[in-house]
Formats: structure tokens, C-alpha cells, sequence
């Protein structure tokens, strides 16, 4: 009996020794390194405790287990020694790294590594939802936020359409996003960004000129979709201006692509019957919203379209040349001319 007691009594030491060693030389989680924030006396709940500390850290998978934490912290006699602050613990340290920086307040500037993402002119949610994906960052999220604004997003952005998608106002950029970055992150950052690009001067200018942003967003979209050069667009904006000044369908193959979800040079008749709200050769008037995010070019030319008398227009597949036409029958023979 006694014997067996010995053995239970030296396999615990050996068992609490082994658990000692291993948990004083664990790694954190986090592959990447993250913001911490232990919070002080001034903070709205309280000065956090050594229990919501852990808590937190394994809320947001610094650490494996609090458990762990835990028995560091009394193991080292921790307790009541953490300063508050924001920390930045660096990817893959140790216990008594992190720990270290919480007892001398250490709030340690790392740069975080980050992922730069370029969103191409004229894409739309869809599209930019796989590039999203491509990054390794939260598609799906993106997309259902992008589709399904909150009531916050709309609040913070005024200049959004309340019930609209975000279609047209994430500014196509070169971002450059965390790792971890949410959905929500990715979306503020570009929706500051077409804040600051359609600036708050030039949204007073269009709203002085009697024109909602909204239906020059959707405007933009469309001359993005059809013409590539600039000096192009102010035309083809004026053009499309003149055709909803007299009631004519803009009958823009872009809205075609926008419904089909792929772009084509050419479409066939039962192309343009679709019955879609988006089906500008079927609806006169501006579709329900814009097709694609439009580039700054392509807003400044819906917000300052050019006086023009043309009211037609066609790209020449093999140049790119966007040929223009006064009457339908000049348009005929510029058709003829370049393969249409």
C-alpha cells in the first residue's frame, strides 16, 4: 500500500513537472500578430480582471485555452501585476513574451503584416467578391454585406441609398487589408475611400446642379461599361443624357452584360428582350441602380456630361475607337463600317 502510494505520489510530481514545463514554454495561436486591449479602471464595464483577461484572449484565439493562462500567471505569481493599455502581441510568441509585455506595459509597435488587393474600374460585387476570395479574405460576408447593407453602414454613410446595395460605391482602388480583415472592415475602408474621392465638394456640385448622386452613380456605371478613353466619356455621358432628356431607351450593352453576368461583344435579339428592370434597350429611363463600380473618370463625366448633338454611338471591336452619329441612319453605316 505504501509502495503504491510512493509510486501515485512520485508520478504526479513527474506528471505536475512535465504539465509545468509544457505550459511555461507554449507559443501563443496567433500566426499573425494582433491588437490586444486589457482594459483600465476608466473603461465603461471596469478594469478587466486576470479572468477576463483570459477569457478574452481565447475569445479571439491568441491563446488555446484561458486554462493554461490561467496556471502560468499563478505559477509566476501574475496576478494583479498586468497594466492596461493596447497591446500588439507578435505573431507566434511565447507566454512569457506576451506576458511580459502586459507586466511592463510594453505596447509594442509591430507592423502587422498585410495583403494588397486591387479592385479593377468597372467591376461589379460579384466580381470584386472573387477577388475578395482570391485574397483569402471573407467572400461570402462580403458579398451578403455588399448585397445587404446594415443600418449602421447607411448611417455612417449618409451619401448611400437606404434599401439599395452598395453597387457603384465601393471605389475600385488598390487597397491594403489585415489578414483578418472582416467583411465590414473591407467594406468601410472602401467606402471611406469613394467619400474621399467623390469629395464633398464636388457631391455639393452635383446636388446644386439639381442631380442625385445615386442616379449619377448609376449613370457613371454605364458609361464605365461601354468606353475605356477618357475624352470618350464626357460624349458618351452627353449622349446618354440627351436620350433621357427625350424619353429615348439608352439601349447600352453594358446593361445586357450586367444581367447576362458576362461581358460580350456582341448580343443577339433575345438578348435585349430580357425582361429585366436592368434592360436598358427594354426600359427607358435609368435602370434601378448602378452595374458595376465606376471609376472617378466615369463620375466626373456623368456629373459633367458633354454637350453634344449626338445620340448614337458604337465601339469598334479590333481599334477600341468609339465612332458617334447624329441620326440612326449614320449609325447604320458606322456599323456597317466596322463589322457590327
Amino acid at each position: 500500500m505504501t509502495k503504491t502510494l510512493l509510486s501515485l505520489l512520485v508520478l504526479s510530481v513527474i506528471f505536475a513537472g512535465i504539465f509545468d514545463f509544457w505550459v511555461r514554454t507554449q507559443d501563443t495561436r496567433n500566426t499573425v500578430a494582433k491588437e490586444f486591449v486589457i482594459a483600465g479602471n476608466d473603461a465603461p464595464g471596469g478594469r478587466d480582471s486576470l479572468i477576463e483577461i483570459g477569457e478574452k484572449l481565447e475569445e479571439q484565439g491568441i491563446i488555446a485555452s484561458r486554462i493554461y493562462f490561467y496556471y502560468y500567471t499563478w505559477r509566476k505569481s501574475l496576478r494583479g501585476s498586468f497594466l492596461a493599455g493596447r497591446y500588439v502581441i507578435p505573431a507566434n510568441s511565447s507566454f512569457a513574451e506576451m506576458t511580459h509585455l502586459f507586466t511592463q506595459g510594453v505596447i509594442k509597435e509591430v507592423k502587422r503584416e498585410e495583403i494588397t488587393v486591387t479592385f479593377k474600374e468597372g467591376l461589379t460585387l460579384e466580381e470584386m467578391a472573387d477577388v475578395v476570395g482570391e485574397n483569402d479574405l471573407p467572400k461570402e460576408e462580403f458579398l451578403t454585406l455588399s448585397n445587404t447593407p446594415t443600418a449602421d453602414l447607411f448611417e455612417k454613410f449618409p451619401f448611400l441609398r437606404e434599401g439599395k446595395s452598395l453597387e457603384g460605391f465601393l471605389f475600385p482602388e488598390t487597397y491594403n487589408f489585415f489578414p483578418d480583415a472582416s467583411a465590414l472592415d473591407i467594406v468601410s475602408k472602401m467606402l471611406v475611400t469613394f467619400e474621399k474621392k467623390v469629395s464633398k465638394s464636388m457631391r455639393e456640385d452635383i446636388a446644386a446642379k439639381n442631380k442625385d448622386l445615386f442616379e449619377v452613380i448609376t449613370l457613371a456605371s454605364i458609361v464605365e461599361g461601354e468606353v475605356n478613353e477618357g475624352i470618350d466619356r464626357g460624349i458618351v455621358a452627353g449622349i446618354f443624357q440627351n436620350r433621357l432628356d427625350i424619353d429615348m431607351a439608352l439601349q447600352s450593352d453594358a446593361t445586357i452584360d450586367y444581367i447576362k453576368g458576362i461581358a460580350e461583344i456582341k448580343h443577339t435579339y433575345a438578348d435585349l428582350e430580357i425582361d429585366d428592370p436592368y434592360n436598358s434597350y427594354m426600359y427607358p429611363g435609368l435602370p434601378p441602380g448602378p452595374i458595376n463600380s465606376p471609376s472617378l473618370e466615369s463620375i466626373i463625366a456623368a456629373a459633367n456630361p458633354s454637350e453634344t448633338d449626338y445620340l448614337f454611338f458604337l465601339n469598334n471591336a479590333t481599334t477600341g475607337e468609339t465612332v458617334f452619329a447624329k441620326t440612326f441612319e449614320e449609325h447604320i453605316v458606322n456599323k456597317a463600317n466596322n463589322g457590327l
